[in-house]
């Protein structure tokens, strides 16, 4: 068995500066509030999420169900501080529902 270098890093270490390296920290940030999103959510209201996205530090959504709308905007203080507590980080800034 080979013997350890002293210059050896952890594969999560590794990977996190490639990420920052190459300025993808963004959009892996953008694409985890997405996925926590639909977790939360769950599949059956996401069926009334006709779209979705991450801009500027704003999650949009684009909904088919006014009542769904409605209780989204209500929520929106709690739903911003659950996803960015998913992520680690106060990313999150607004939440836009059309």
């Amino acid at each position: 068995m080979k013997k350890r270098n002293a210059n050896e890093e952890k594969l999560s270490n590794v990977v996190d500066s490639f990420i920052n390296q190459f300025g993808l920290k963004k959009r892996f940030q953008e694409h985890e509030i997405l996925q926590e999103f639909t977790k939360i959510m769950g599949p059956f209201l996401m069926k009334k999420v006709t779209n979705s996205y991450v801009k500027n530090q704003k999650l949009f959504l684009k909904l088919s169900s006014a009542s769904f709308k409605q209780e989204l905007v209500m929520q929106k203080t709690k739903l911003l501080d659950q996803l960015n507590k998913s992520i680690g980080e106060n990313y999150l800034k607004d939440l836009v529902v059309n």
